[in-house]
């Protein structure tokens, strides 16, 4: 992507209503998952939170009180839509979303990746990726492209610059060419032959996809091969995944919005039948129904706005989906998780991920993959079941 990983699907801005409620600012400063973080929030109790309670530091205890009673309720449960819903109406979406990357960065393997991410981006920042670039050398990176790649190459959703990047440094690429404005399980179809035929040459892939292709590299990954057609496939990037659709084309599937945005799809040349393809209904079932060999290495790479980091080309968007808890400006954080798979929080990034820093993130992100796929980050088996679950507490794991 030249300046995001993840582009918000262009027709589907019929989607979202423009919000115009002011919300509160209070302005932050602090650290979590290993980022330092000034911005603003949308609760005295969220700054507090962040600032002091995730420090250690119990210097209100009005606050802590508030706190303490909330989590002894929430810890226990899994880091789910349904939870982080419950949470945001309870108290605020930045306290919820807060929440979100703290839970996750309590997993111990989430932690050690969180933290490799944040030291290979030091060190490509002083000395560029070429060391990076040799130890991917054995691999085949295979890109899964989002909506409209080839209709707006200017959403970086065709992995141009990445591919360039990783060519100029002598790693091979491949970009999976699905349709790009068609629906998830006829493009699952094409990744899934797609990976036979490269599968027959190369032993060690690494799959990335994003956006819209990470609900079709799931149902290729999670259904339509078998554990020994996915044997090459050492690794799966989901990055901004719409893996359980979106609630923002859920409004659209009643009357009359679905004969409006039938109607402006139309008018652009596209297929509306995708709203529904994408409804959380349809996607969430799908996804209740995969199962990943044991051998694949699942991570996600997650942008996650406060509401602070939320500017206007995602705001109406956002505001939209704060009803339903913490989000990217498209779809939920917690359904971008895949049981059994690591996850890497951006605090700040929307789904756009635009980041002037997005190139290096690209190579940090390839370097977390093999490390984790060659146990230089603590092995996955090695969570204990309780975190696997997704419950045991405030160390509990979403996965």
């Amino acid at each position: 992507m030249r300046n995001r990983a993840g582009p918000a699907l262009c027709a589907i801005a019929l989607v979202f209503a423009s919000g115009c409620a002011a919300v509160p600012r209070y302005d932050v400063q602090g650290a979590l998952a290993g980022q330092a973080l000034s911005t603003s929030t949308d609760s005295e109790l969220s700054r507090y939170y962040l600032e002091h309670y995730l420090a250690g530091e119990r210097v209100n205890p009005a606050y802590d009180r508030i706190i303490d009673e909330t989590l002894a309720r929430f810890d226990e449960r899994p880091l789910d839509r349904d939870m982080l819903q419950e949470l945001t109406q309870q108290l605020s979406i930045d306290f919820a979303t807060l929440y979100f990357v703290a839970r996750l960065s309590q997993d111990p393997v989430n932690r050690q990746a969180q933290q490799a991410f944040h030291t290979h981006l030091a060190a490509l920042r002083e000395e560029g990726g070429a060391a990076i670039a040799v130890r991917l050398a054995p691999y085949l990176i295979v890109f899964v492209p989002g909506y409209a790649f080839r209709r707006n190459p200017e959403t970086g959703a065709d992995f141009a610059r990445q591919r360039w990047l990783l060519g100029q440094a002598g790693v091979r690429t491949h970009l999976i060419e699905t349709d790009e404005i068609g629906l998830v399980e006829p493009n699952a179809a094409i990744i899934a032959d797609d990976i036979r035929r490269l599968g027959r040459a190369h032993d060690r892939i690494i799959l990335v996809s994003t956006s819209k292709g990470g609900p079709e590299a799931a149902l290729a990954l999670g259904k339509l091969l078998s554990p020994e057609e996915l044997e090459p496939v050492k690794a799966w990037v989901s990055i901004g995944g719409m893996l359980q659709g979106t609630p923002s084309a859920d409004r659209w599937l009643v009357w009359p919005r679905r004969w409006i945005a039938g109607l402006g799809f139309r008018v652009k040349g596209l297929s509306p039948d995708v709203i529904a393809n994408l409804s959380t209904g349809v996607r969430r079932a799908a996804f209740a129904e995969l199962h990943f060999p044991d051998h694949l290495m699942k991570l996600q790479y997650i942008g996650v706005p406060l509401s602070g980091h939320v500017g206007d080309h995602i705001r109406s968007r956002y505001r939209r989906l704060k009803a339903f808890g913490p989000n990217d400006g498209l779809t939920l954080l917690a359904d971008q998780l895949v049981n059994g798979g690591v996850a890497i929080t951006d605090i700040g990034l929307d789904h756009y991920y635009l980041d002037p820093e997005i190139e290096l993130k690209t190579f940090a992100m390839a370097a977390v993959v093999l490390d984790l796929l060659h146990g230089r980050v603590v092995n996955l088996s090695e969570t204990t079941a309780a975190a696997a679950a997704g419950g045991g507490g405030p160390g509990g794991s979403a996965r």
